[in-house]
């Protein structure tokens, strides 16, 4: 038997690194509808139970999968999930959300 199949925690110093070297990586939104419609990442995907079976089993196993959420918690059992289904290449986010606004503020809105 084979041993547990495993993701990588990637942190905020990694993630611009890992992401220029998989342009064509899935990235998913582990957070709620309203947050991702508001600040989601350009590009990434809602992640949850209404399209998880889909993504699980008709993404390509080889396809770089980054995950995130608010904080890095809930990232980690949905990397876990995609790491057992057999996705050979899959991460979350250390901090989540959460550490890469804390790194990329946005600027002051002018006033109307």
């Amino acid at each position: 038997m084979r041993g547990p199949r495993l993701f990588r925690r990637l942190t905020l110093a990694e993630l611009e690194r890992w992401c220029a070297s998989r342009p064509h990586a899935l990235v998913l939104d582990a957070r709620d509808p309203g947050s991702h419609q508001r600040d989601g990442w350009a590009g990434s995907v809602r992640l949850g139970p209404h399209n998880q079976d889909t993504l699980l089993l008709q993404t390509d196993r080889k396809r770089p999968i980054l995950i995130y959420c608010h904080h890095g918690h809930a990232s980690q059992t949905w990397a876990q999930m995609f790491a057992d289904f057999g996705y050979v290449d899959v991460c979350d986010l250390v901090g989540g959300h959460a550490a890469w606004a804390q790194a990329h503020p946005l600027p002051p809105e002018e006033p109307a």
